[in-house]
């Protein structure tokens, strides 16, 4: 009876941590932060062993593009004097 009870406050110990990583690591201070570059450094070293391999996406090519034309030119603007009829 007391097994029961220390691996059920083990399992409940296990998900409270691991939903509070969860959280954690969708802040911006576990984007920046040292051990998350450790743990993924780590994970470059030991992923081949087992199989998986870390492939940087390709990068996109340059490109230069210029704004589109104008379809439709419109006149200059025309500032008449107060009280004509132009």
């Amino acid at each position: 009876m007391i097994g029961i009870i220390v691996l059920s406050a083990v399992l409940v110990v296990m998900i409270a941590v691991f939903a509070w990583f969860y959280f954690y690591s969708r802040t911006p201070e576990w984007g920046q932060s040292d051990t998350r570059k450790a743990l993924l450094n780590m994970m470059v070293i030991v992923g081949p062993i087992f199989g998986s391999h870390y492939r940087r996406e390709p990068p996109e090519i340059p490109s230069v593009s210029a704004p589109a034309a104008d379809d439709e030119e419109e006149p200059p603007a025309r500032i008449s004097a107060p009280g004509s009829d132009e």
